[in-house]
C-alpha cells in the first residue's frame, strides 16, 4: 500500500476505534475527567469532532499545488473551549460519539476526492511548506495522542477493552 493510502487508512480508523473502546463505556465515565483539570473523554470527542469541522471547512477546499494559506484566524483555545462546552451541554453519549464518526468520514469522503499526485503536491502555511501526506500525517499522531490518553484512563479506571492502537 503505498504511503498516501495507508496515512488516509489510518486517519479514517477513528470511528472504527471509537466504536470498540469508547463506547463501551458508562455515561459517567463518559463526562468524567481523565484527571483532575483534564478533559473529560466526551470533551475530548467533541475536540476531534469540532477540528474534524475545521478541516472539512477551512482547509481540505483550499489544498492544491503550491496554494498559500494563511495561519488560522482562529484562536485554538476557543475552538477547544467551544468543544468543551458542547460536549457538556446535555448531549448524549452516543450522540457526541456519532457526532464525532458522521464527521470523520465526511472529511475521510473528502480527502479520498484527491487524487495520489495531489496528495505529493506542496502548500503552505504560513509560508510552511507541507503536502497532504504529511498534514494528514500529524492529524493520525494527534488522534493517536488522544486515543492513548483515553486508553490510559479506561486502565486506571480498571476498564477492560481491546486497544486498537498500533
Amino acid at each position: 500500500m503505498d504511503v498516501e493510502r495507508s496515512v488516509l487508512a489510518q486517519y479514517a480508523s477513528l470511528p472504527d476505534w471509537l466504536i470498540q473502546t469508547v463506547k463501551t463505556l458508562s455515561d459517567d465515565t463518559f463526562f468524567t475527567p481523565i484527571k483532575p483539570n483534564k478533559w473529560s473523554v466526551a470533551e475530548i470527542v467533541a475536540h476531534l469532532r469540532v477540528w474534524d469541522t475545521y478541516l472539512l471547512e477551512e482547509r481540505l477546499p483550499y489544498i492544491q499545488k503550491e496554494a498559500r494559506l494563511k495561519k488560522s484566524s482562529v484562536s485554538v483555545e476557543s475552538v477547544n473551549l467551544k468543544a468543551s462546552k458542547y460536549a457538556k451541554s446535555g448531549k448524549s453519549m452516543d450522540d457526541l460519539i456519532e457526532e464525532c464518526i458522521l464527521e470523520r468520514r465526511n472529511v475521510v469522503a473528502k480527502l479520498n476526492e484527491f487524487t495520489l499526485e495531489e496528495w505529493e503536491h506542496t502548500f503552505y502555511i504560513d509560508n510552511y511548506p507541507l503536502c497532504l501526506t504529511s498534514y494528514i500525517k500529524g492529524l493520525v499522531e494527534h488522534d493517536h495522542h488522544h486515543k492513548l490518553q483515553i486508553e490510559v484512563f479506561m486502565n486506571e479506571q480498571g476498564i477492560e477493552f481491546h486497544s486498537l492502537l498500533s
